[in-house]
């Protein structure tokens, strides 16, 4: 009874080694997977339905309005400098610490705004088109 209990105990103990092995060599092998330096980055993805969705996307420095949906992904339109500037500032604003909330709540209502009007923008566009 006391060999079957030990055995038990001994696989459980290896089952446990072998597991966090392997998760602290995943972690090690995903450092040299992972690129430092990315060239696209999702700013920020709003569902429109349940099979798509609006996101803006930048892309070597360029931002663009794009549409994602199940079949297909498609850039509406790069956006214009000043957009391109309202995005930034909106970012730059979140990630810096602001001590008084309403300056933090006034920046990210101009950030949402802008996202709605181009999101108003997109819609009225696939209006169109159908």
């Amino acid at each position: 009874m006391e060999l079957g209990l030990s055995y038990v105990l001994k696989s459980v103990v290896a089952l446990i080694v072998i597991i966090l092995a392997a998760n602290y060599g995943l972690k090690y092998l995903n450092t040299f997977m992972t690129k430092r330096n990315q060239v696209i980055k999702v700013i920020e993805r709003t569902p429109i339905s349940k099979s798509s969705a609006l996101s803006i996307v930048e892309i070597a420095d360029t931002y663009y309005l794009m549409s994602f949906t199940d079949t297909r992904n498609e850039i509406l339109r790069e956006l214009t400098a000043e957009e391109k500037e309202k995005i930034t500032a909106s970012i730059d604003e979140t990630k810096s610490i602001v001590p008084v909330k309403s300056k933090k709540l006034h920046s990210e209502k101009k950030a949402v705004q802008a996202f709605k009007t181009l999101q108003s923008q997109y819609q009225s566009f696939y209006e169109k088109r159908k």
